[in-house]
C-alpha cells in the first residue's frame, strides 16, 4: 500500500505541474489535475486572513493520499503537496462543506475549519511556514 500511496502522490505532482501555467482558473486546474490522475475532487475554497495562500483545494485518491493544491496571495504562484490519511480529520468537514447547496453553505461558517486544515498541514510539514 506504501508503494501505492508514493505513485499516487507523484502523479499528482506530476499533474500539478503540467497545469501550473495553464490558462485556466485555480478550481479548474484542481478538477482537471483530479481528473487526469483518476482522483476524486474535494473542494477548492476561498482562505482568508492566511498571510500565504488565498485559496486551496484537495483531490483524494483511493489510497487514502491528497494532493492539495494553494493558489499563494499574490495569484501568481500554485503550491502542491501531498497530505497522507491522518490529517482526514481536517480535510473532512470542509469537503463536507463544499458539497452543501450554496444556501446551506451560507448560513455556515467554515472558516475556522480551513485555518484549522492550514495549520494541520504546516504542523505535518506539509505545507511551508512564512
Amino acid at each position: 500500500m506504501a508503494a501505492d500511496d508514493g505513485l499516487d502522490a507523484l502523479l499528482f505532482e506530476m499533474a500539478a505541474a503540467s497545469v501550473r501555467l495553464l490558462p485556466l482558473s485555480f478550481g479548474d486546474k484542481a478538477a482537471r489535475i483530479a481528473r487526469h490522475t483518476s482522483g476524486r475532487f474535494l473542494f477548492e475554497v476561498r482562505v482568508d486572513g492566511d498571510p500565504q495562500f488565498q485559496r486551496i483545494a484537495a483531490v483524494r485518491y483511493v489510497t487514502g493520499t491528497t494532493g492539495i493544491l494553494a493558489l499563494t496571495k499574490d495569484g501568481l504562484a500554485v503550491v502542491s503537496f501531498t497530505a497522507n490519511g491522518e490529517l482526514a480529520s481536517f480535510i473532512d468537514p470542509v469537503e463536507s462543506w463544499d458539497s452543501m447547496p450554496l444556501r446551506e453553505q451560507a448560513c455556515s461558517d467554515i472558516e475556522g475549519h480551513i485555518n484549522l486544515l492550514l495549520a494541520a498541514l504546516r504542523s505535518a510539514g506539509c505545507m511551508p511556514y512564512r
